[in-house]
């Protein structure tokens, strides 16, 4: 399986399906807050509410990005330390190659 995933940032084909399989781009303002995060924080740490920000200023809705926020995280996008997130990296390098 590690192998797998390991080959999935080398091949454009399976890394849009795996991006596909997380949902992140099932709808347009999913895919708004996830950018808007990648944009703001890259791959370095941050917290709830700092996200929630970073989606709000991209929207202009925080009711919105609260939702958007929390919807990414429910499809598992962050990777977690304590309180601080961070874009998960598999799925931000596939994402980054979808581009």
């Amino acid at each position: 399986m590690l192998r797998r995933l390991a080959g999935v940032r080398a091949d454009r084909a399976e890394a849009s399906a795996f991006v596909e399989a997380t949902g992140v781009h099932v709808a347009p303002l999913l895919a708004a807050g996830y950018w808007a995060l990648d944009d703001e924080f890259k791959g370095d740490p941050f917290n709830l509410e700092g996200a929630v920000t970073a989606v709000a200023l991209k929207i202009e809705d925080e009711g919105e990005a609260r939702w958007i926020v929390n919807c990414l995280d429910a499809l598992q996008v962050f990777d977690r330390e304590d309180v601080q997130l961070r874009l998960e990296p598999l799925l931000r390098q596939c994402v980054t190659l979808r581009v």
